[in-house]
């Protein structure tokens, strides 16, 4: 965006250049720029995704730290203005809009906006002609361009592109309004290539980092995940357990855990073969995930020993849920891969949090799965405080 003009400044960037800029080439300007678009975007996305996407705010606090973070990267990057004339400096602060948008929707967006058109306007140099167009106005439009294009979970070069051309022409009004003879056309020249080259290089920068989070997510997924069933393993369980009780500890909210057992699983596999035994827990996996809601977490213990964390239910609840699960395998089919089909029954106990504290809740549960089993199996006990 527009800066200065040597000799009179026009407020529209953190630094002055009065009638020289000798020292400062265009191509030194924009390798400190790019450095530090490298340095933010890599640092900031870790912290994001470290620390941010995983902390106990709600959506909308998220939303608004990753805005106020943008919206201050923005101003900094007004103090890394880069020549585009021999006259005429400009900066990138349009990109932590776009960013913004992109990353957090209208909330960080118009958060981001908010303080860069603001800190332009108002706590730079004061108000004109030119922070009224060049601070405000051409934010505000980058938002509405953003919001139009980018609020798309999917990181599209096609729409990335549309944006960063209706930017720059945004800004090239801007340049058409408050320049005059050979800065004007210079300006808008220079001004058009260098951006581009900056929006497309942040472009690329987003994209390689949501592919390498993609990534790591996937291989931190494997790691949690049971082979056979894919169900969350023992170890992931034993984290599921310990945000379940830390979300209760901030929203009051009630869960039960779970035990289920295949009783009777070793004469499957001694009768029918390991991968009887093998067909059998992946179509009670799949049993299990029709059974609960999308939102109760299902782990595979180990064995034929499986553990459900439900969420929002007491302990009046379970026992009808408990129940269901109960009903639904006595009545299900397991086919064999020798084509047989064979019957089974499962036997659960079930404690519930916070009737049950956090140190008994894993053993009161499996005492009532022990009592399931020794009342004649095919039943479901649930833990008394």
């Amino acid at each position: 965006m527009l800066t200065s003009i040597k000799g009179r400044v026009l407020h529209c960037s953190g630094r002055q250049f009065c009638q020289s800029s000798e020292g400062c080439s265009m191509f030194e300007s924009l390798f400190n720029n790019f450095t530090t678009l490298t340095t933010f975007l890599f640092f900031g996305n870790m912290i994001r995704t470290k620390y941010l996407l995983n902390s106990s705010l709600e959506e909308r606090s998220k939303r608004i730290v990753l805005g106020v973070a943008l919206g201050l990267f923005g101003v900094v990057l007004m103090y890394f203005t880069f020549p585009i004339t021999d006259n005429v400096f400009a900066d990138f602060r349009q990109l932590p809009i776009l960013i913004s948008v992109y990353l957090g929707g209208m909330t960080s967006g118009g958060i981001a906006t908010l303080i860069i058109s603001v800190y332009r306007m108002f706590l730079l140099h004061g108000v004109d002609h030119v922070s009224i167009f060049g601070g405000g106005l051409n934010a505000i439009v980058t938002l509405l361009f953003a919001l139009l294009l980018l609020r798309i979970p999917r990181l599209s070069f096609s729409r990335w592109l549309t944006a960063l051309a209706l930017c720059i022409i945004a800004s090239d009004l801007v340049y058409y309004c408050t320049l005059e003879g050979s800065d004007r056309r210079e300006a808008i020249v220079m001004f058009s290539i260098v951006f581009v080259f900056g929006g497309l290089f942040t472009f690329f920068m987003l994209r390689y980092m949501k592919q390498s989070g993609d990534s790591l997510r996937t291989m931190r997924e494997a790691a949690y995940r049971d082979f056979l069933t894919g169900l969350y393993n023992a170890r992931a369980f034993e984290i599921l357990l310990q945000q379940k009780i830390e979300s209760f500890s901030r929203y009051s909210i009630p869960f039960t855990l779970l035990l289920v057992d295949i009783d009777h699983f070793k004469q499957v596999n001694d009768t029918y073969g390991h991968a009887a035994g093998d067909a059998v827990l992946s179509q009670f996996a799949d049993l299990l995930r029709d059974t609960f809601r999308p939102d109760d977490k299902i782990a595979r213990k180990g064995g034929e020993e499986f553990v459900v964390l439900v969420d929002h239910c007491n302990r009046d609840e379970i026992a009808k849920i408990a129940e269901r699960l109960r009903s639904n395998v006595e009545e299900q089919p397991f086919l064999l891969p020798q084509g047989l089909i064979i019957h089974l029954t499962i036997s659960a106990g079930s404690a519930t949090y916070p009737d049950i504290g956090e140190e008994q809740l894993l053993d009161m549960a499996d005492q009532a799965l022990y009592k399931a089993k020794e009342s004649g199996r095919n039943q479901v006990w649930r833990a008394e405080r």
